[in-house]
């Protein structure tokens, strides 16, 4: 599989099981990535190659991936997962999400997810996946 049906497969995959999916694909390299419940259950990139030292993303999906499966950079836990490792990432990013409704409860995840969809410019950038 390539970067772009990755991202089809954990797109549909992530939509069917409740997740809010932005898509950006980049143009000057071929990284996708997903931004997940307008960004408060965190962020997928998914590429062939490694990426930029000053971007951070909680989940990294590289193609042939070998190193660390966990880093900090900067404060923020960072996962790394080859493009076989499907199931693993549905799973970490279930589990950030869950963790985050345990944290703030499921009426302010909601009410933070409106915040940031009316608030961030990002998501002018990022397109809606349904």
């Amino acid at each position: 599989m390539n970067g772009s049906e990755i991202a089809d497969n954990l797109t549909r995959r992530l939509i069917s099981i409740g997740f809010i999916v932005h898509q950006y694909n980049a143009h000057s390299t071929s990284s996708i990535y997903l931004k997940l419940d307008y960004g408060l259950s965190c962020g997928i990139r998914i590429a062939d190659h490694l990426g930029k030292k000053k971007y951070n993303y909680r989940f990294n999906i590289i193609k042939d991936y070998v190193g660390d499966k966990v880093i900090v950079k900067d404060g923020l836990i960072c996962y790394f997962y080859d493009f076989t490792e499907l199931e693993s990432v549905l799973a970490a990013v279930q589990n950030e999400k869950q963790n985050k409704i345990n944290k703030y409860g499921l009426n302010k995840y909601n009410l933070y997810m409106k915040i940031e969809k009316n608030e961030n410019e990002i998501f002018k950038r990022f397109k809606k996946v349904s």
